[in-house]
């Protein structure tokens, strides 16, 4: 199959060379990493399909709260991370058309302000309300351009038509027009730090000088070509002035210096549309059919660092279109991008996230999608990708050689053994690379076919262990001895994962994980093979294995999450629940900045080592190198971590990631407020920064939807509220369930709660309030509640008055009457004790079927739990084992398809069915056993004295018995009547008799219940135990959504 002759002799140059960029190469540029040159940025689509906001992205502000504003060409709209609005113009307002918008920009104070064809509108504060502003002034002014800033402490915004220009001060409300020295069209305003205006034209760059508040005339910037057509203009936070032009590139101006024309190295000249600077002297250029292009504005302008960002259809997650109509960079480093008809999302300021993926046809990317194996050597990334060979590389110029070009399967295992090895196998062979030439040998194990698969390897400096489906071999380095250790064994032998630990080989299989001992000589000693006995752990496939700087094990499975043996000897499991992008674990890269880090079926996650909590660190939106790779993950020197997917190479910088950037919280906001009054109209209170507000009286209704802006995998945020000093536990939500809806809440104070949390486990430290006031009705004030006391008081007083009088006159005849009733009474008493005593039985029980009901339950179940308790807390006292007939089953019994029976023989027939089974039942059950018709077609059994491994006898017999015969509903018709039964046992734990109440049980038998309905009925399933593992969080989680049980115990069905 292998041709390792001519072959390889062909290929010795090249391998040679490859040699020296692996040995002196990585020497000389250990300490780079600069793999940001080669990577693929992530571009999310946030508003998806929405076809609400019609047309191109015209300009996008971001507002106080951290709202994004865009103009499209129906409106202006507010996108809260779920949801687009449009905002509305006041009602109050005259105009004969509704104002065309044209653009969007904020004020100093971050207000948001519209520039329409009629004029300019400021965006009322907490609400979608546009108002007028200075329409005597501004109405007849068709705002194409704005910016503001603050000059001399006066607050104040230049706003451009289209050959005319104006300041205009907020708070004066005076519009002032800027003398333009020539009639020039405008196409880019900016002011910057220094408050200097800089206007750009058809024809050229002016700027101008800010005299006390107010801007003097318009010059000519004589260092820049004037006749070329400005269209954006940015200055960074070092004072570089950048001047983008249409169809001649990017000027840039350094401080202190003259202009200078940045070579974009295009073939043909770029449109700029829009800038933003992205990181300290980077900016992002937006280009007219071009797409993006980002540059340094600090680089060699011989040797600029630029890269291009181009829509492609072979990347994930691309630029949807590569004509860019405006940039905006928000807060939180996050840049908003009016692609084509769409807006783009770009998390410029993460640069802890990395892709280097194949196919987007720049020099040094990957050639072929998806890694299937990768590993660290020095300062380059070995790996095996697309259907053959092993790719290289490099910080400096990408991918740059392969290895192994003759393999003719993926190289799906690559181990980077002692003296810098390297091991490699695919499908139908495994080879050897040793340092420095590299050049692929066939690794020859006496005994083992050379066709085999090698799953895992592990090495001491004496030993190599290699395994794959054919078991695991061992071969001494020293004689090239072989022996094959798994010969003999029974069971489990297929080889998934190894890991060499001091003196331990830790062995992961297709299903369960084994450990033996090393002995002195580097042998393994095959006596002290043994399976880790771990009820998770034999069930499943160890894809990969770790052990931390704390002697911490880390194994991962295909589907039940991480799992980690500590120093003490505990395991410990991660999953999904815990945080954990997904429970198939595919490979641990290796711990940096006190953080394990594994790459799961959906994601990337971080580990804390010393308190297990875990943190996603890639998921959602931003996992498009998803599905990651089995035990496809490493560490570079630099301490980066490497994982490989589905579509390449993913790079994370933990220190990055970690950095209080991208750890600052997210604003939490309300976004709707509204309130239905008594008159059944509805209305929104403005809410502005948490402020109190006062609802009118007798509101039935107020909801308050609300959010945290987390732009970026919104629904990864989890939520809980509740109002402060009423409720006393928090309501959990998700981020599909944003709204709080309290009905005709009564008059007073409150304070609504918030917090978020990004993993359901930790919440925000600093929950926001949000207070309101219900105002109360005239009636439910404090005057109006005394004035109608003393009122009753007075009218009291009167009757006791009156009443007294007449009780004298009466209290004479009544004395006369007292000996002749009191017989009569008497009798009376007798009659009523006995009714009395006749409606306490019937209250107990069903009229229809005679069973009890469940008052009854509710009434004797309390006595018998007590007394079960009672005798277990005995047995544990006394250390005895409770006798096996001390539990309490349950079981709940459900008419299938009764519905049916009701309305094709109507409720006559469906009396009769139940009549006959409760007759049934009473055939199976003891008279010392609790019967109760549960409700409808429900029916409640409470055994005594029946030990709970016959649950599933009883529960097969009642099955059997009501399938057994027809049922007569009436005098000609006979009908088949099954039932699903669901049951359990009390109590469940044995160690904790109080873990679970009877109510949590009976609810655990109706979900089980529904499982065997939910299993084509006519069945039975039920619960007596819980797994030895179960903590007291899953026994929370069991009490909060008791369907969660099947997670942690044993469930019987009817086989």
């Amino acid at each position: 199959m292998f041709n390792f002759g001519v072959s390889f002799v062909r290929v010795v140059a090249g391998l040679a060379l490859l040699s020296v960029s692996l040995t002196a190469g990585w020497q000389v540029h250990a300490r780079e990493s600069g793999w940001h040159k080669f990577s693929q940025p992530v571009f999310h689509v946030p508003l998806g399909t929405s076809p609400l906001a019609e047309g191109p992205i015209g300009s996008v502000v971001e507002d106080e709260r951290g709202f994004i504003w865009l103009v499209a060409a129906n409106g202006l709209w507010r996108w809260d991370s779920h949801t687009l609005v449009r905002a509305s113009f006041a009602p109050n307002m005259s105009f004969s058309t509704t104002p065309q918008a044209q653009v969007v920009f904020s004020g100093p104070d971050k207000q948001v302000w519209l520039g329409t064809n009629q004029g300019l509108y400021r965006l009322k504060r907490g609400s979608l309300t546009l108002s007028e502003v200075a329409p005597e002034q501004l109405s007849t002014i068709s705002v194409q351009l704005g910016t503001s800033a603050t000059v001399n402490h006066q607050d104040i915004m230049v706003i451009a038509a289209d050959r005319a220009l104006y300041q205009f001060n907020i708070k004066q409300q005076q519009l002032t027009p800027i003398v333009i020295p020539v009639d020039e069209r405008m196409h880019a305003l900016h002011i910057d730090s220094t408050n200097t205006l800089w206007v750009g034209t058809s024809n050229g760059l002016y700027r101008a000088r800010a005299e006390g508040a107010q801007f003097g005339p318009l010059q000519l910037e004589t260092g820049f070509p004037a006749d070329f057509r400005v269209s954006t203009i940015n200055t960074t936070a070092d004072g570089w002035l950048a001047v983008g032009t249409a169809a001649d590139g990017l000027l840039v101006k350094a401080p202190g210096q003259s202009f200078t024309r940045f070579p974009l190295n295009t073939s043909s000249p770029v449109w700029i549309f829009a800038a933003t600077e992205i990181r300290p002297n980077v900016l992002l250029l937006g280009t007219y059919g071009d797409g993006l292009i980002e540059l340094d504005l600090t680089a060699d302008l011989q040797a600029p660092e630029l890269r291009y960002y181009r829509h492609n259809r072979q990347q994930p997650a691309r630029l949807t279109d590569n004509n860019i109509w405006t940039l905006f960079s928000d807060s939180h480093g996050r840049v908003w991008i009016g692609a084509g008809g769409a807006l783009n999302l770009l998390d410029a300021g993460n640069t802890g996230v990395e892709h280097v993926l194949a196919g987007s046809g720049k020099s040094g990317s990957l050639k072929h999608r998806k890694v299937l194996s990768v590993q660290a050597l020095n300062n380059q990334i070995i790996t095996g990708t697309g259907t053959q060979g092993i790719e290289i590389l490099s910080p400096q110029d990408g991918s740059t050689s392969i290895l192994w070009p003759h393999s003719v399967d993926p190289v799906e295992t690559l181990y980077l053994g002692h003296d810098a090895n390297l091991y490699a196998s695919a499908n139908f062979a495994t080879v050897q690379m040793k340092a420095p030439d590299y050049v692929a040998t066939p690794l020859q194990i006496t005994g083992r076919s050379p066709t085999a698969f090698t799953a895992a390897f592990a090495e001491t400096a004496q030993t190599l262990w290699l395994g794959g489906t054919d078991g695991l071999w061992q071969l001494t380095k020293a004689d090239q001895q072989t022996t094959e250790i798994f010969v003999n064994r029974q069971g489990e032998r297929r080889i998934a994962s190894l890991l060499v630990d001091n003196n331990t080989l830790w062995i992961g299989t297709w299903q369960g994980l084994m450990k033996g001992d090393i002995a002195p000589s580097g042998q393994l000693l095959l006596n002290t093979i043994t399976l880790v006995d771990h009820p998770v752990l034999r069930q499943q496939f160890i894809s990969d294995l770790f052990v931390d700087k704390h002697n911490q094990l880390w194994v991962s499975t295909s589907g039940s999450g991480l799992l980690v043996l500590n120093h003490s000897g505990n395991w410990l499991r991660l999953t999904s629940a815990n945080g954990l992008p997904g429970d198939a674990v595919k490979a641990i890269a290796g711990e940096s900045a006190e953080h394990v880090w594994v790459g799961t079926s959906r994601g990337i996650a971080a580990i804390n080592q010393l308190t297990q909590q875990v943190k996603s660190v890639v998921a959602g939106q931003q996992a498009i190198n998803s599905p990651y790779s089995r035990a496809a993950a490493t560490k570079t020197r630099q301490g980066e971590i490497v994982f490989g997917g589905s579509a390449g190479l993913t790079f994370i910088d933990p220190n990055v990631v970690y950095s209080s950037h991208l750890q600052q919280p997210l604003p939490l906001v309300f976004t709707q407020i509204n309130v239905v009054n008594a008159n059944n109209q509805q209305y929104s209170p403005l809410v502005n920064d948490y402020q109190s507000f006062s609802i009118a009286p007798l509101p039935k209704r107020l909801t308050f939807e609300f959010t945290a802006l987390k732009y970026i995998n919104p629904k990864q945020v989890k939520y809980r509220y509740r109002l402060e000093g009423q409720d006393e536990h928090w309501t959990y939500a998700d981020a599909d369930h944003r709204v709080i809806t309290l009905t005709t809440p009564a008059p007073g104070d409150y304070k609504l709660a918030l917090q978020y949390s990004l993993d359901g486990q930790n919440w925000l430290a600093d929950t926001q309030f949000q207070p309101f006031t219900v105002l109360p009705a005239w009636y439910q004030t404090a005057v109006a509640k005394i004035a109608a006391l003393v009122l009753l008081i007075v009218v009291i007083y009167v009757l006791h008055q009156l009443g007294l009088r007449h009780y004298r006159y009466r209290q004479g005849v009544l004395e006369q009457r007292v000996v002749a009733r009191t017989a009569e009474l008497e009798a009376a008493n007798l009659k009523l004790s006995k009714q009395a005593l006749a409606l306490e039985q019937a209250s107990l029980t069903d009229p229809l079927t005679g069973l009890n009901n469940r008052r009854f339950l509710d009434q004797y179940i309390e006595r018998d739990i007590t007394r079960l308790q009672r005798y277990y807390h005995d047995c544990q006292r006394r250390q005895s084992k409770p006798k096996a007939t001390a539990d309490l089953l349950f079981f709940i019994i459900d008419l299938d398809h009764f519905k049916v029976i009701n309305d094709t023989f109507g409720h006559q027939a469906g009396d009769a069915v139940l009549i006959e089974t409760q007759q049934r039942l009473k055939h199976i059950f003891r008279e010392t056993d609790y019967l109760i018709r549960w409700g409808g077609e429900e029916f409640l059994v409470v055994t005594h004295d029946t030990p709970r491994n016959e649950a599933e006898a009883l529960a097969e017999r009642i099955v059997e018995v009501m399938n057994s015969c027809e049922v007569t509903v009436n005098e000609t018709t006979e009908i088949d009547v099954t039932c699903s039964v669901g049951f359990t046992a009390y109590p469940l734990d044995k160690q904790r008799v109080d873990a679970l109440s009877w109510q949590t049980t009976i609810a655990i038998a109706d979900a089980a219940l529904y499982g065997a309905k939910n299993n084509n009925r006519n069945t039975w399933l039920g619960v007596t135990s819980f797994d030895p593992d179960v903590t007291e969080s899953m026994l929370q989680e069991i009490k909060q959504q008791p369907s969660s049980i099947f997670k942690y115990a044993p469930v019987l069905r009817r086989l």
